[in-house]
């Protein structure tokens, strides 16, 4: 790795060191919760947890509040980094799904988690339960070029269930 001085030499910037808790969360109410993860550089994603009571009726969609908003960095270049927030299976296997959610990298509003009760019954979800987690992903979009063709693959066109059953 180049120096300052060996950096400023040849003209290119010096590496920073970005601090480890790829992280940063900003707590918008009493009563929130940083998100945890059990086994940092192990565990895909980072547990959210519910701000306040929310009831799940049977096949209806809710927006449950986590009373948090974050930013996430990696760790070693600083890039910002995009958040799926996904089913805990603690949840998926009562039935309670986790859907639409993406977090933009720029985006540093209240994080909602959308859920959905599959079951037929309603649930009840209390302050404080972890609800679903989030997963930390590289932003790798760019600017789009329309083209004539494309490159040649081996799937080409083929669609739903080509790849057998």
């Amino acid at each position: 790795m180049a120096t300052s001085s060996e950096s400023r030499r040849l003209n290119r910037p010096a590496r920073v060191r970005y601090d480890e808790r790829m992280l940063r969360v900003k707590l918008l109410e009493p009563g929130a919760q940083l998100p945890v993860v059990a086994h940092p550089g192990e565990d895909l994603g980072y547990d959210l947890f519910a701000l306040e009571p929310v009831t799940l009726h049977v096949r209806a969609t809710v927006r449950v509040r986590t009373g948090i908003a974050v930013e996430a960095r990696h760790p070693e270049t600083g890039a910002p980094l995009g958040l799926l927030v996904r089913d805990r299976s603690s949840m998926a296997a009562r039935g309670i799904a986790t859907t639409g959610g993406v977090i933009d990298a720029g985006y540093r509003g209240e994080i909602l988690v959308l859920m959905t009760n599959m079951g037929d019954a309603a649930v009840e979800l209390k302050a404080g339960e972890k609800i679903a987690q989030m997963i930390p992903v590289p932003v790798l979009t760019g600017l789009v070029l329309e083209v004539k063709t494309l490159e040649v693959s081996a799937r080409a066109e083929k669609g739903f269930g080509s790849s057998g059953h």
